[in-house]
């Protein structure tokens, strides 16, 4: 009956998705449903295969050589996590999400009352209490009695929990090797359970504040405080508008970098996205077939991105929580076409490449972002800062996106309230340095979350040494960036 079932239901979704399986992946609520089918429901018939001794048949085979492919838990976990990342940067409604309508976009089903139930407990963990309130509260309005995986009581028990606590539920955070005795009674289970675990569990929406010491600014900034989530969000939400002073001063135009024999019969187009610092976003300078070229190199080598959790006396990398993301290193041995790009960033740019680093390819998953931050070191660096780096810091990124998004997924700098958007073959160009040699604390960028779509994007960091005689130290201090 169970096999039946499930393949009565996966007929339906396949006579579907077969006419457009690109629409179908693209909406972050169909990726949540293909993860959890894989995790639970493909495990599920592995399983039965299994107990019915079904072992030598060719279906069986197939899921054995599979299964170790297949999403866990955690990977269910984090697409929840990507929802409500999504929900807090667009500010969507939870009506919406969970018809699966977003940005007027439908998903093939919509959530059921089990799963938003889920993810109020997901965005519960996650301290976003406002939207684990709604979240309960509308699993609560659909609960169909013996339907569901959870109990009436369970939701209830969660509300409760968030009414009787809101005025402290958010500094006990905050407390450190404290002692805190709490009656043992039925209506504190909850609270008990929260205390003991919701500090470690505040990773997805917590952007990791970027390390930046007195010593890494320059003298006139020293005071400078970076921007909170709030405002990023804003940003990827295209809530600021560029003042008018500003926006006379943009232009768009034809880039052959004074001249250049590469660019001469075929110049770049450029569109100015910010003046002070100068952010410009150049057009075409990859194809579609490099692209296509330059994913199948990096698709087998791809792993889960890793950030470094560090204090004075230890490092720790770990796997990174906050950005749903899985990258790969190419350099330019991997194919004459990471060669050929390589050469023709350093044609636009006028900068040397033999010190940038390797090409860096991202695949964004479920809501995938980057928070805000800083590329004059790597991520590695940026906690304690290798100012004795071989090949200095990182004085500009050029960053290519790889794939159209239709909403969100843009690369919003928060300071200048402006957002690039991305535009397949498409490139973004900034410089991290003054010419002085100080960072330009304003180029604090994120990735913003992506909506609707699958991103890919690469970056290319160009470090400072072996730039003096391409971009010259500016006898002005306080001179500022301009990239032509």
């Amino acid at each position: 009956n169970f096999f039946k079932s499930y393949a009565d239901e996966l007929s339906e979704i396949a006579d579907r998705v077969s006419a457009n399986k690109e629409e179908y992946i693209i909406h972050p609520i169909n990726q949540y449903h293909l993860i959890k089918r894989f995790a639970t429901q493909w495990t599920e018939v592995n399983q039965l295969l299994d107990r019915f001794n079904r072992t030598g048949t060719k279906v069986h085979k197939a899921i054995k050589n599979a299964a170790h492919l297949f999403p866990k838990e955690e990977d269910i976990k984090g697409s929840a996590e990507g929802i409500l990342r999504i929900q807090e940067t667009y500010n969507l409604n939870t009506s919406d999400i969970a018809k699966g309508n977003i940005s007027g976009q439908y998903s093939l089903k919509k959530l059921t009352t089990d799963e938003c139930y889920h993810i109020g407990k997901a965005a519960f963990n996650g301290g976003l209490y406002d939207r684990c309130t709604q979240w309960m509260q509308f699993s609560l309005q659909r609960f169909e009695e013996g339907t569901q995986n959870f109990s009436k009581a369970h939701a209830e028990e969660y509300l409760k929990l968030l009414t009787a606590n809101r005025i402290w539920i958010a500094p006990v955070l905050k407390l450190k090797n404290c002692f805190i005795h709490i009656p043992h009674t039925k209506n504190n289970l909850f609270l008990l359970h929260f205390i003991r675990t919701t500090e470690n569990k505040i990773t997805f929406y917590r952007r990791r504040p970027i390390v930046a010491t007195k010593a890494h600014i320059s003298s006139d900034d020293k005071s400078y405080k970076f921007s909170d989530d709030k405002k990023f969000s804003k940003v990827c939400r295209g809530d600021v508008k560029i003042p008018k002073h500003v926006e006379r001063k943009l232009h768009c135009y034809l880039h052959t970098n004074n001249g250049n024999p590469w660019l001469m019969f075929n110049p770049v187009k450029v569109e100015e996205l910010w003046d002070s610092p100068h952010i410009v976003q150049f057009y075409d300078v990859i194809t579609s077939a490099e692209v296509d070229k330059i994913k199948k190199l990096a698709k087998p080598s791809l792993f889960r991105a890793i950030h470094v959790v560090s204090d004075e006396e230890d490092d720790d990398f770990q796997k990174a929580a906050y950005r749903i993301t899985k990258i790969s290193w190419l350099n330019d041995t991997s194919g004459p076409v990471i060669a050929k790009l390589t050469r023709r960033i350093s044609e636009i740019t006028g900068l040397s490449m033999n010190t940038s680093e390797e090409l860096q390819v991202a695949n964004y998953g479920v809501g995938g972002e980057y928070p805000p931050h800083l590329d004059v070191a790597s991520e590695d660096e940026q906690r304690i800062y290798m100012l004795d780096h071989p090949e200095g810091r990182r004085i500009a990124t050029f960053l290519i996106y790889l794939s159209e998004v239709q909403e969100g997924g843009g690369t919003a700098f928060v300071e200048a309230g402006v957002t690039a958007k991305p535009i397949k073959g498409s490139a973004v160009f900034w410089y991290n340095m003054y010419p002085s040699g100080d960072i330009d604390i304003r180029t604090f960028h994120g990735a913003c979350p992506v909506m609707i779509g699958n991103k890919w994007a690469s970056n290319k960091w160009i470090r400072e040494a072996g730039e003096p005689f391409h971009r010259q130290c500016k006898l002005d201090r306080n001179a500022d960036n301009r990239i032509f």
